[in-house]
């Protein structure tokens, strides 16, 4: 009996702390949104409704962990509002208004509609609504009449008093609806197209002088329209296509009424997965400093998923050997997956390459890109690095990133004064190409423009990569392992340093948070090859494991190449095969080959076709 006692104060004590771990989302309405609270009344996974494979998929359990859940909580967010308005102080109630249209909308556009001039910071830290983050009821608000325009960019998008809730599926069964909330669910097929997500993340912001004044526009950020430069935008890709990836297991989406059974499919998880793990980090060990509706297993999961979108789904990265007497010269080639450039939005995120070789004594011979315990970049030059299509020095580090520059020419992190970029090297998506339309608002900048591997391959445009060369004295038959990994930054130190300068409540807190936080980068890919310098001193990779690969070309006439790696020294035969099954021809007998890739031209003009 005293165990059993014992077990169940314990799983009270662990409820009770669950509890604690997460503040309820808002039930609070007014005339145009409800909270996410009322929502998830039916819309919540119960093991049968909103539920794959018993695993609760409801939108409220995903979306309140994500950067869109907790838009208008994000400390970073609100310490560059204060920054903003501390260097442009004249513009604070149109720099907080603007701000809160995306991060805020609830009740920003309330305010709006309240027939209020504009909607300040203070309101919206006291107002239950706007701190829902880019709640249920924004986005299913909003309809398509201004979709893809210029008016709907920068929070352009258009929300009616019609209380209409848009949705994927054809038929909604609406009286529950209605009944429960006074909104009416109205199928639109756009409430999936990129169109949407655009009305918040094309933010073309104005370009203030040294006297205060509005002298231009600068494109802060556009994955729309970047998107719209490459081939993603015409094939049927989406940014929910990533964002909200969808499973095609039927699923009950209400609780309400009991009997209801219906099955939808697809179903669009609502992730909104991004590459932020330094921020949501920071959210899910903060929850209750910062007043957060979800939990740390809610957290969990957002984290789970960045992980799998940043390791799965944003890069190609691959080593190619360049032999060269003399030296180790090893070609870096990445390529961007995404459907915009890498990285997108805000232009403080950076990508870079960390490239280290090591002798057969685990000796560093060469190392470009490491990092400090602070994040920051070992070797970065004080100003930023240039675009480079080969690095020789080990103070030489590949940046991907966008440099902005004042009406000076001179490089600033204060998004208002940026007029331009001094140098924009993000790697395009794939398809993007000099001659599009909106080109100039997406434009490269710097050196990588007359870099002929940044988004070309065999001279022609939109590959959506780059290649980077790595070049350094090597010692004949000598062994190295040679590790490349793709670095991505939400937070790069020197905006911390310059956020440091100012204080102000909201950066402080940020500024706390962020010094408790890991600030080492997120690995997007890493590969680690071992590479022999021959007796001439020319580089090899050595394959991981035993490979043949498809003969180029096929069909083939007369002859193809043919192409396998040997992780090691071996016996290697080589035998071709016609379509039955017969041995038509040896290319290798028995033959002791050195470790490496290797090629074989087979020349078939002998034989008769069908091979």
């Amino acid at each position: 009996m005293q165990k059993m006692i014992f077990i169940i104060s314990f799983i009270f004590f662990t409820f009770v702390a669950s509890l604690r771990g997460q503040n309820p989302l808002p039930t609070q309405t007014s005339s145009l949104f409800t909270g996410a609270g009322n929502c998830a009344l039916c819309h919540t996974g119960n093991g049968t409704v909103l539920s794959e494979n018993g695993v609760d998929i409801s939108p409220t359990t995903h979306w309140r962990s994500s950067m869109m859940g907790n838009s208008s909580k994000d400390p970073l967010w609100r310490a560059i509002v204060e920054e903003e308005v501390h260097e442009h102080p004249h513009l604070k109630t149109v720099i907080e208004n603007t701000c809160t249209k995306c991060h805020a909308p609830a009740g920003n556009r309330q305010s709006v509609q309240n027939g209020e001039p504009y909607y300040t910071m203070n309101q919206l830290k006291v107002d239950p609504l706007a701190n829902d983050g880019v709640t249920c009821t924004v986005c299913h608000q909003i309809n398509e009449s201004n979709y893809g325009q210029v008016s709907s960019y920068v929070g352009g998008y258009t929300i009616t008093s019609e209380r209409k809730i848009y949705g994927p599926y054809l038929n909604p069964f609406a009286q529950p609806m209605i009944t429960n909330s006074n909104y009416t669910p109205v199928f639109n097929a756009s409430i999936h197209k990129s169109e949407l997500c655009a009305t918040c993340h094309t933010l073309i912001t104005p370009t203030i002088d040294y006297s205060g004044q509005i002298v231009g526009t600068f494109p802060e950020q556009t994955p729309y329209i970047e998107w719209k430069n490459s081939i993603y935008s015409t094939n049927g890709t989406e940014c929910q296509t990533c964002h909200m990836p969808k499973t095609d297991t039927p699923i009950d989406i209400a609780t309400l009424p009991p009997a209801h059974t219906t099955l939808r499919t697809p179903y669009w998880k609502h992730l909104f997965t991004g590459g932020n793990r330094l921020v949501n980090r920071i959210l899910s060990n903060n929850i209750n400093t910062l007043q957060l509706t979800a939990s740390s297993t809610h957290f969990d999961t957002t984290l789970f998923y960045t992980e799998q979108l940043l390791s799965k789904q944003t890069v190609n990265l691959t080593i190619e050997q360049i032999p060269t007497p003399g030296f180790m010269h090893v070609g870096v080639k990445i390529e961007n997956l995404t459907g915009h450039k890498l990285p997108s939005g805000i232009p403080y995120r950076r990508i870079w390459v960390h490239f280290k070789a090591t002798d057969d004594r685990s000796n560093v011979v060469f190392e470009s890109g490491n990092w400090d315990s602070e994040g920051e970049i070992i070797g970065l030059d004080s100003l930023f690095e240039p675009h480079y299509s080969e690095i020789t020095e080990q103070d030489q580090v590949m940046i991907y990133e966008g440099v902005t520059k004042d009406v000076n020419g001179d490089l600033t992190l204060n998004l208002l004064r940026s007029a331009g970029y001094i140098k924009d090297n993000r790697i395009p998506p794939k398809g993007f190409t000099t001659s599009n339309v909106s080109y100039d608002t997406v434009a490269i900048y710097g050196d990588a423009i007359n870099d002929s591997n940044f988004n070309f391959s065999d001279e022609e445009e939109g590959s959506g990569s780059d290649i980077i060369y790595y070049k350094f004295p090597s010692q004949s038959g000598k062994a190295y392992n040679v590790e490349v990994q793709l670095c991505y930054q939400s937070i790069p130190a020197r905006l911390t340093t310059y956020l440091s300068s100012i204080d102000a409540p909201d950066i402080n807190q940020f500024l706390s948070l962020y010094n408790q936080a890991d600030k080492s980068p997120s690995i997007i890919k890493q590969v680690s090859l071992e590479l022999i310098t021959g007796d001439k001193g020319t580089s090899q990779l050595i394959p991981q494991s035993h490979k043949l690969f498809q003969n180029y070309p096929n069909p083939f006439n007369p002859s193809t190449m043919i192409a396998y790696d040997l992780p090691y020294d071996s016996q290697v035969t080589l035998d071709v095969y016609n379509l039955v099954g017969e041995k038509v021809a040896t290319i290798i007998q028995d033959e002791t080959i050195p470790a490496g890739n290797h090629r074989v031209n087979f020349d078939a003009s002998n034989l008769t076709s069908g091979i």
